[in-house]
């Protein structure tokens, strides 16, 4: 599975501005079942997306880079990949 963080770069105004055609992005993936969750930091000041299992790195980040808040200098992706041990029940049909 990867871990797709996002870091904001611009002011939150900036960020706001752009949020609604970064979730309709965001959709589109998990209507194509490439995304398991996603949502903002409590902290305020980024994101995360879980990729399934079977989704690569490198997909990801290509996808990724067509989301609206890299096209429009708002955020930056890190992602963190690991191997799942323990999965629960409710998402063994993501793998």
């Amino acid at each position: 599975m990867i871990i797709a963080e996002v870091s904001y770069l611009a002011s939150p105004e900036d960020v706001q501005a752009q949020r609604p055609a970064h979730r309709a992005f965001l959709a589109t993936l998990f209507e194509k079942r490439i995304l398991l969750a996603s949502g903002p930091k409590i902290s305020g000041d980024g994101g995360v997306l879980v990729a399934r299992d079977g989704v690569t790195r490198q997909e990801l980040e290509t996808l990724l880079a067509a989301d609206p808040f890299i096209t429009s200098g708002v955020g930056q992706y890190e992602f963190t990949e690991f191997r799942t041990a323990q999965l629960a029940p409710e998402l063994t049909e993501s793998r």
